[in-house]
Formats: structure tokens, sequence, C-alpha cells
């Protein structure tokens, strides 16, 4: 199958589904897909991002409301006393058996997962090394200023595919894969000790480059994306803000329909890298509502979806 819809679905149109990251922020995105899920709609192409890569790929699988905010409430308990790597790495060995049969199945949708490959045999050396967590510091200090000079030289935004396309030669997500692409693309440097490689070579978190992988969902021929954000703020591929993913926009012919909080989570009691258990609670209902109330203005969407089994190659 090409980017193209296939024989038979141009009448319902597809559905894709882009989640940002957000680290802890993300519980946000989990509750819009539970509603999402509950509510019986199966996009066509889910893509994810670091954090987002196992509620999206869960949502994938119509499991993301198995895992719920009981996933967040472990991943931040653990995350002081263990470390972001190791929650990570143990969240991957938890979820990543039912991940790796459920995403390769013949019906399932394409699944996408955003990394940020290091092109720069030097810059490899400093992510993989002692130097990885000053270098990690001083590029979220470049967050602020808008410098992505380091990020253009060095990295270069990959996305894995679970789904083989002849001729295109995007890089395949496999079972063998999958866990090292999920742990490097959750990988920021400056609080994650445990490098990341995928086939040998080092990667770092998805979003230095693809925060978002909205084009590239769009890309894959949908009619409606939607994008969901989890911060109140206008959404972005990256996160050097190099490109807005607006809604009402259209990317790649799909029109974009974003998803994103009311408030900063944070008056919830939820921040990027802690989180209090009741505000996590807070946040992901908040998006279960987002959820519901955004399904409830567009019953169309409904109708438009794939039933579980359509839309595979």
């Amino acid at each position: 199958m090409t980017g193209g819809p296939a024989t038979g679905e141009a009448s319902r149109g597809r559905v894709g589904i882009a989640v940002a990251s957000g680290m802890l922020k993300g519980v946000y995105g989990h509750g819009v897909l539970s509603a999402f899920e509950e509510r019986g709609l199966r996009a066509d192409v889910y893509g994810a991002a670091s954090s987002s890569g196992l509620s999206c790929g869960l949502a994938a699988i119509g499991r993301a409301r198995e895992a719920g905010v009981d996933y967040w409430l472990g991943a931040a308990a653990a995350a002081g006393e263990h470390g972001m790597s190791r929650v990570v790495l143990d969240s991957i060995a938890t979820y990543g058996p039912r991940l790796r049969e459920g995403l390769f199945l013949p019906g399932a949708p394409e699944y996408l997962l955003a990394t940020s490959k290091v092109t720069d045999e030097a810059a490899a050396e400093t992510t993989q090394g002692p130097g990885a967590k000053a270098l990690g510091k001083q590029l979220l200090r470049n967050v602020f200023t808008g410098d992505r000079s380091w990020v253009e030289r060095n990295l270069a935004p990959v996305v894995f595919s679970s789904r083989a396309v002849p001729g295109e030669g995007r890089p395949r997500l496999t079972p063998g894969n999958h866990d090292a692409v999920a742990y490097a693309s959750t990988r920021m440097l400056h609080a994650w000790a445990i490098p990341a490689e995928i086939d040998g070579e080092a990667y770092v978190d998805a979003s230095y480059t693809c925060s978002c992988p909205a084009r590239e969902v769009a890309a894959r021929g949908v009619t409606e994306l939607i994008a969901i954000g989890s911060d109140p703020f206008p959404l972005f591929r990256d996160l050097y803000a190099s490109e807005e993913i607006a809604d009402g926009s259209v990317l790649d012919g799909a029109r974009v329909l974003v998803v994103k909080p009311r408030e900063d989570l944070k008056s919830l009691g939820v921040d990027y890298a802690a989180a209090t258990p009741e505000g996590l609670v807070k946040a992901y209902e908040a998006g279960l509502d987002a959820g519901h109330g955004f399904l409830d203005g567009r019953p169309g969407l409904l109708a438009a979806s794939a039933a579980p089994g359509e839309g595979a190659a």
C-alpha cells in the first residue's frame, strides 16, 4: 500500500492520530486516547514521539484504557527513586510484550515512532559518554533562545514504521527492534543516564527533532489528522518551535484537528518531570473529558474511522 487510500477507503476517509511528547504531562494525551477508545474511534495510522510512545502504541492495539492512569502513577513514583532511564526501561519490559504482540498483526493500524538519529561521529561520542548530561542541559537552555544550530548539525529525525511499504525506504519497526526504538525515542540527554542505540548507532529523544510526528502521519494518506498536545500553548513540531501544528490547517492534504489542555497541567499538579498522584488522576480525567467533548462535536469522525482490522496493508 502506498501513502494514498486503499481501495474502498476513499468514501469513508482515513483517520490519523499524532500524539506529542510531554514527559509526565503525557498522561493527558493518554486520557484523550482512552476516551477515543471508549467511543470506538480507531485510527488508520498512529504516530508517537518520546513519552507518548507507550500510550499511543497501546491505543493502536486497542488497550489504552487497560493501562490508563495507573501506568503514569507508577512511572512518576519510580522516577525519583530509580531515575528516568530505569523507569522507561522497566515500563518497556512490562508493556513491551503486549505491544510487540499487537502492533505487528496483519490487521493492526500503522504505527509510527519518531526518534532523533545522531549523524556526526564526534557528537555520538558525546551523547553516549559522560558529557551527555551537560550537553542535554545546554540544549534545553537553547530552547529559550531558539538556537537549534547543534541539532541541525548533528541530529536527523528518523521515524520508524510498523508497516513495510515496498520502495519507500522508511526504517522498519519490528518486534526485534521495538524495545530499542521505544527507549531511544525517550532519551533526553539531561536526565537519561543510559545511552540509546539502534543497530549499533546512537539515537536520542525524538523531541529534539520531532516531538509530534504530524507531518509523517499526514503523509500516510489520511484525510483527518488529530494532533494531541500536552500543553495549552501552540503545538509545535519540535522543542525549538520550528513549525506550528495549527488547528484547522492542512498538512499533505489532511485536515488538522488539535486537542490540547485548556490550562497548564502544572495547575493540576503535573509538570514534565514531577507530578502528584492526585494531579495525574486529574490530568488523565481532563484528557478523558476532552476526548469525549472533541468527539461530541465531530460525530462524523466516528463514522470515518476504521473499524479494528481495517486499513491494513
